[in-house]
């Protein structure tokens, strides 16, 4: 079922493999696929950083980076 929410995708390296990273606006925050699957939940916290609320744990990293990637998207 394909997601009527706005979405954008970019690649990004994850573990040494390039990936397709897929953002999915929801209600509060981004859903995460890599490659078409569901990786993680990504919320801002009231400070404005960006922090994983649900799913495989991803370096802090590529949770920065994905969030600077939705930022750049829609300023």
């Amino acid at each position: 079922m394909e997601s009527e929410n706005p979405f954008f995708c970019f690649p990004l390296v994850y573990g040494d493999e390039a990936v397709v990273c897929k953002a999915v606006m929801q209600d509060i925050g981004y859903d995460i696929e890599f490659d078409g699957r569901w990786m993680a939940s990504i919320a801002h916290t009231e400070d404005w950083t960006w922090i994983q609320s649900a799913g495989v744990i991803l370096p802090a990293a590529i949770i920065e980076e994905i969030g600077l990637r939705i930022e750049s998207e829609y300023k």
